[in-house]
């Protein structure tokens, strides 16, 4: 659909080349259902696809390792703690909301994984392939690997310092603990016992170790909290874009534009020149602004029927990541850079591969 979406735009874009390779960017969004999708489903097993999550979390350690190792040695380098924070930590690995966005998908996948231990599945893959069991395993220590690592990546997001990343790993732990209440029968009580822990460890964190994140909430708490204030650079983004959607609003502007086509020199000086088309850094407004009213529409349309489809197939690890997406959204063009691109449309199509292989079954006792 979106990228389908491009090539209608580039039949009304300004400037062909830059929706060219704008199109070209999004080709993930053609090929991942394609080779997903025409494969036979007896080809996604359980077992194969566990073997993939594994594959990414040790990667995303890796990315978070050179991460830290390059903070450390900044650190004892020249005395700079700001090497622990945003840009100056993700260096090596991008923006720091992309890497969020990545790391939000290995917490998921490593909670996916800590459940499964803990309350496993009763079904198989139809291949004789069981998730691992509880009763495998020791019950010596809570400290269990995938317990280190949800730790390991709760830490790393924080100090990300992305607010798009931090709101979307809060949201994804609250709707965890419930998840895990509920795969597990515990009582409500446990789970409010848990948030109220996580909570504390959170203020202690922001507290401790205060960042841009700790900056930006006390400015909140000290300054009267208007909207300008607290959106910044984005309320004027997404005013300047709204108003020049509305005056496109049937089919957008395109794929591919001169920005200097449609903003001003006043307007040019908040949007970054640099970049193929105008970042709206809202992928709702990007998306209105592209390609009009309709593009908007099957936006909505698909992001409403994930949400759907994921909670009437009760697939945990779907509801997570359009959680994620969908707050990242809100805050950047997400569906418009190539780490976005690539983790949401691999994750989807990985997560829906198989009707249900990620379906919720909880044991009877």
């Amino acid at each position: 659909m979106f990228w389908f979406m491009n090539i209608i735009g580039l039949f009304y874009s300004n400037d062909l080349v830059k929706g060219l390779m704008r199109t070209y960017d999004k080709l993930p969004f053609l090929v991942y259902p394609l080779v997903f999708f025409t494969l036979n489903k007896e080809f996604f097993t359980l077992k194969k696809l566990h073997i993939l999550f594994k594959c990414f979390l040790f990667a995303t350690v890796v990315m978070l390792l050179l991460n830290w190792g390059n903070a450390f040695v900044q650190y004892f380098t020249t005395g700079e703690t700001h090497y622990f924070y945003y840009i100056y930590f993700s260096r090596y690995s991008g923006h720091p909301s992309y890497c969020s966005l990545i790391v939000c998908i290995a917490f998921t996948l490593a909670f996916y994984f800590f459940n499964a231990l803990s309350c496993p599945s009763v079904k198989t893959d139809g291949n004789g392939y069981t998730p691992p069991t509880s009763h495998l395993i020791p019950h010596t220590s809570h400290l269990t690997p995938h317990t280190i690592l949800l730790l390991f990546f709760a830490l790393s997001i924080y100090f990300l310092q992305s607010r798009t990343g931090i709101l979307a790993f809060v949201l994804i732990l609250s709707f965890s603990f419930f998840y895990y209440l509920y795969t597990h029968k515990k009582t409500v009580w446990y789970g409010i016992r848990g948030i109220l822990i996580v909570l504390l460890l959170a203020v202690a964190i922001t507290k401790l170790f205060p960042g841009r994140v700790g900056s930006y909430v006390h400015k909140v708490n000290t300054r009267q909290p208007q909207t300008e204030n607290v959106l910044g650079l984005r309320g004027e983004i997404w005013s300047t874009t709204y108003q020049l959607a509305m005056k496109n609003k049937m089919l957008g502007i395109g794929t591919g534009h001169h920005a200097e086509s449609y903003l001003t020199d006043t307007e040019l000086e908040i949007f970054d020149k640099n970049h193929l088309f105008i970042n709206a850094h809202n992928q709702f407004l990007q998306t209105f602004l592209d390609h009009g009213i309709l593009g908007l529409c099957l936006l909505i349309f698909f992001i409403v029927y994930s949400f759907y489809f994921a909670i009437k197939t009760k697939n945990y690890l779907l509801f997570m990541l359009m959680i994620s997406i969908f707050i990242n959204m809100l805050f950047e063009s997400m569906l418009e850079r190539g780490h976005g691109i690539f983790a949401f449309s691999l994750f989807y199509c990985l997560f829906v591969a198989k009707n249900n292989i990620f379906a919720t079954v909880i044991p009877k006792k």
